[in-house]
């Protein structure tokens, strides 16, 4: 059966730049499925490159992944100091081996440098041993500059993540590494989760949950007080704690966005940034004591706030509008907001025009089931036409956050080039991350175009629908185009997420 590789694994294994096998790719002449490449088509596509064996790396992997899967299972045990001794022992053992493993393959290697020099006087063909001697050279210069590139600072990061205290929900059975540099509720909504909380600050008692296992230990002071029932209980804040062995918690958590109450908070403007003629950058800054609760994907309402000496005040409607929130969950204290510039947007020409008389903002919210199925297996794919990009951002960070999907591919289509306001954090992504790739589309604000643009990049680049989950932002009439399209290439319907709501450049039929 043929090996499937993450680029980045497959750029190890022949000693060349990841940025060569994209450009096969490119070109046609090497195919990759899900964000990964089969080896024997690497080997076509690259004949002559030296291929080493992976199989250490990749063991390493699989029992680093395993170890702390299996760490996470613990519901009652907690980790003690015999369950730690353990894990270290068991890691100990796995590297010794490797390393015996490691030195029987340089002894291999040196055997075969001096069976060469012993051949060389004897053999017939003189051509075909030239040509093994020089591939085996070139395997044995590529294995060096592999052991000087080898990431050992990665695999000491996943070391000291493993020995890092390990926190499982319930009853949603969600798993987080806890920082001891961080409380309980900041590593958990760093992660991704939707956990219940409030001020933040030890006051309200929103974030309390109750200690099944394991130990915690208290960071900072709290005011709220606990019932002699809760206490008996075991109940904890998690604003206030740490975790200093493996535990688990039993806590109220969101799920879907029925679980997300509604909510009024005043919101001070952190930053407005004109990143082009087209679009406002807002970041808004919650208070410390009221952040906001949201899933990725939904949107809010805005209402300006003017100062009191402004004259605009004495207006009898605030002016309001509802925008997509563009940045992740796991950043409640900082919303960002990407706002279209149109002559005929009220709110925006305010934010524009009269930031100065703009004391804050009210948001109201938040509102959408356009969320991340955070239960389905599939693969992502995002697909966003102009500002359409600020909820993709969000689910984006969120999928990151939570190492949810085995590749995420997305698609940002707009009219013109610098509309793809955000291109350098897109393309750092698909630098940085083996599991994610970028494709900007330019083409005509017309329907057929766009659809037609849209699927001839997708079918290009994925062989096959059925296991993907696909989120598109577009105008409503575009989305209703796309459905019966997407359909008849195999995609669920339970697996297709649209967003209607929708600010920036029209789509002309």
């Amino acid at each position: 059966m043929d090996r499937h590789l993450s680029l980045s694994q497959a750029a190890r294994l022949i000693g060349v730049k990841r940025g060569d096998i994209q450009k096969k790719i490119q070109e046609n002449k090497l195919t990759v499925m899900e964000g990964t490449v089969v080896l024997s088509d690497l080997k076509k596509a690259f004949p002559e490159a030296a291929y080493e064996d992976n199989t250490m790396m990749e063991k390493m992997e699989k029992f680093m992944q395993d170890a702390v899967h299996k760490m996470a299972q613990s519901e009652r045990e907690g980790a003690h100091l015999d369950a730690l001794s353990r894990r270290l022992v068991k890691i100990n053992k796995e590297l010794a081996d490797e390393k015996n493993r490691a030195d029987h393959m340089e002894v291999l290697i040196d055997g075969m440098k001096q069976k060469f020099i012993e051949l060389k006087v004897n053999v017939s063909h003189e051509n075909t041993f030239n040509e093994i001697k020089t591939w085996f050279n070139t395997a044995v210069r590529n294995l060096e500059e592999e052991k000087l590139t080898t990431p050992v600072e990665n695999l000491e990061n996943q070391i000291k993540q493993f020995m890092q205290p390990h926190v499982r929900l319930l009853p949603s059975r969600h798993d987080y590494i806890s920082d001891k540099s961080e409380t309980l509720l900041e590593s958990a909504l760093r992660s991704g989760l939707a956990v219940d909380y409030g001020c933040n600050n030890g006051k309200c008692g929103k974030c309390k949950a109750r200690l099944l296992s394991g130990q915690v230990e208290k960071t900072r002071h709290q005011d709220y007080v606990f019932s002699e029932s809760e206490k008996s209980q075991g109940y904890i804040l998690t604003c206030s704690n740490t975790a200093i062995t493996d535990i688990t918690l039993e806590t109220e958590e969101a799920v879907c966005c029925d679980d997300i109450p509604l909510q009024t908070i005043v919101a001070k403007v952190k930053k407005s940034v004109q990143v082009n003629d087209n679009v406002i950058v807002l970041t808004l800054k919650t208070p410390r004591s009221q952040r906001l609760r949201f899933l990725a994907g939904q949107h809010i309402e805005l209402a300006c706030n003017y100062h009191q000496q402004s004259d605009i005040l004495q207006q009898e409607q605030p002016i309001v509008a509802e925008y997509s929130i563009a940045s992740c969950p796991c950043e409640p204290a900082n919303l960002e907001f990407h706002i279209p510039v149109n002559k005929n947007e009220a709110f925006a020409n305010a934010i524009k025009d009269d930031l100065k008389n703009i004391d804050s903002l009210t948001l109201k919210g938040p509102h959408g089931s356009f969320v991340l199925d955070e239960d389905s297996p599939n693969s992502l794919i995002f697909a966003a036409w102009d500002t359409g990009f600020a909820p993709m951002k969000s689910l984006i960070e969120h999928a990151l956050s939570l190492e949810k999907a085995d590749t995420i591919h997305l698609y940002w289509m707009t009219t013109k080039v610098e509309n793809h306001y955000m291109d350098n954090l897109c393309r750092s992504w698909n630098d940085a991350l083996d599991n994610f790739t970028y494709t900007r589309i330019m083409c005509e604000a017309k329907t057929d175009v766009v659809v037609e643009s849209l699927m001839d990049h997708i079918h290009n680049e994925h062989s096959h629908l059925m296991n993907f989950d696909l989120y598109i932002a577009a105008p409503g009439h575009l989305n209703h185009l796309l459905k019966p399209f997407l359909i008849s290439h195999g995609v669920k319907s339970q697996n297709m997420h649209f967003e209607s709501t929708f600010h920036g450049d029209e789509i002309s039929d």
